[in-house]
């Protein structure tokens, strides 16, 4: 019968290793998904139908009715004033 103590590390040390690598891993690639994504949803360019594109100046065009601002008068959904 073998005299080693019960709670002996070297037996499991290999095993500890190879737990630790695998949640430093683990830890590595939360992080780099994570900086991607934000990357992703930071960078991405949102139009909004309310922004001003340069023919529709409020400075000059026809009065939409629809939207309350002068255009160029042709919003398909749009009512101007008759001629």
């Amino acid at each position: 019968m073998s005299k080693e103590p019960l709670n002996n590390p070297k037996p499991y040390a290999a095993a500890r290793l190879v737990i630790r690598r695998l949640i430093s891993a683990s830890v590595g690639f939360v992080v780099a998904i994570y900086s991607l994504l934000l990357e992703l949803f930071a960078s991405a360019e949102i139009r909004h139908d309310e922004e001003r594109r340069l023919h529709d100046s409020d400075l000059s065009g026809e009065l939409n009715h629809r939207t309350g601002r002068m255009d160029a008068g042709t919003d398909p959904y749009g009512w101007y004033d008759e001629d």
